[in-house]
């Protein structure tokens, strides 16, 4: 397992509300005006310079639930109170940045998570737009009775997922080891396929695992024979959040800031790429399309803020390449020669599109109460 100053990047379901087209009170006439047909406890949709609201009405104001959309790309949705946004709501911004939390007067007031597209997270109490402390509310319990159903023991669910790469023509795949722990099934997928994986062997020291699967890759990302370098350009390649977001891969780029990882870990490297849960086990690429690391942790922010009083900023390591050759080689499984010279980035995408897949871990809800203080498991299980 790895030490409580990193967080293991596994993915996990995040349950988002969102705001219908309908309501269950009546919709508003079809003009608005302050005197003659004001829109009071109606449903509806009205434009302004700026952008446009649909949702709930009161004595002419925004009132209720609704979702402002403005021309500049910003989206609001969640509670309004005589035309500003005051109880709780998410705010999202073009940029990639999120506000999930509580509103007073249109400003971000109370309780309150701030997620910046770099990967940075605040969370906490804010007053009047500005972040004062961290602190976490766990919310009441609200118990809902509700008939017993029998869950068959032998049922298994998929709990948790990772990110992996192809490293033989013969269907071989890297992850990470904390990625398959605990996993009663592991499935490779693919271009719409799933491909049940065997487990070949795996390193739980170093954090690595090679799998197996019935197919023949479409691509192979070499392993590059070089050591890592100082502040060397790198592109991490995996599914972040899992395929809850999309089910494509995503590729974020940055540098190597270290050649060691947390406490001079010579086995890892640190880079500023951003990570976020899911990206476990997926490649490291420089530009030349070789594999000079696996993903596999960022900085903690409760550890960080504990420690430091500062939250972490691309504070993200992999496990170095060597360690993979390591690997491969007690397993008697060859690896593509590296690249000599850099290549398009047209021809690196296709490269990381065809070479990384999703994984998926399968378990039985026995399993899954078992390990869930040990792994980030899906909040909903279906």
């Amino acid at each position: 397992m790895r030490k409580l100053t990193i967080t293991l990047c596994l993915s996990f379901a995040v349950l988002l509300g969102s705001i219908g087209s309908s309501s269950a009170i009546p919709p508003c006439p079809a003009e608005r005006n302050h005197t003659t047909s004001p829109w009071n406890n109606c449903f509806g949709t009205f434009a302004y310079n700026n952008g446009q609201y649909v949702g709930e009405w009161k004595d002419n104001f925004r009132h209720g639930q609704g979702t402002y959309t403005w021309v500049s790309g910003n989206k609001y949705v969640g509670e309004y109170k005589n035309g500003k946004k005051y109880g709780q709501g998410t705010e999202s911004y073009p940029n990639g940045n999120k506000y999930v939390g509580e509103y007073k007067d249109s400003k971000r007031h109370g309780q309150g998570t701030f997620y910046w597209a770099n990967g940075t997270i605040q969370e906490g109490v804010w007053e009047n737009n500005k972040f004062l402390y961290a602190r976490k509310v766990t919310p009441p319990v609200v118990v809902r009775k509700s008939p017993r159903r029998r869950t068959d023991p032998d049922k298994i669910f998929s709990a948790s997922s990772g990110s992996g790469f192809a490293v033989s023509s013969r269907g071989h795949v890297i992850t990470n080891h904390h990625v398959i722990y605990g996993c009663q099934k592991v499935k490779i997928h693919h271009n719409g396929k799933s491909i049940p994986a065997t487990v070949v062997t795996y390193d739980p020291q170093n954090d690595l695992a090679l799998l197996k699967g019935d197919f023949q890759p479409p691509t192979v990302l070499p392993l590059s024979n070089d050591s890592p370098e100082l502040l060397q350009d790198v592109y991490v390649a995996g599914y972040p959040f899992g395929q809850r977001i999309s089910t494509g891969v995503k590729v974020t780029k940055g540098i190597i800031s270290s050649l060691t990882g947390t406490k001079n870990n010579f086995a890892n490297i640190q880079i500023d790429a951003a990570l976020q849960p899911g990206n476990s086990g997926g490649p490291i690429l420089d530009d030349r399309g070789n594999v000079v690391g696996v993903a596999v942790a960022k900085m903690d922010v409760k550890a960080s803020l504990k420690r430091f009083g500062v939250i972490p900023e691309n504070t993200n390591f992999g496990i170095k390449t060597s360690l993979v050759r390591s690997i491969l080689e007690s397993s008697n499984v060859s690896a593509p020669k590296p690249n000599n010279a850099p290549i398009s980035k047209s021809i690196l995408g296709k490269m990381i599109s065809g070479g990384t897949y999703y994984l998926s871990c399968w378990m039985t809800m026995a399993q899954i109460e078992k390990i869930k203080s040990q792994k980030v498991i899906f909040q909903n299980i279906e």
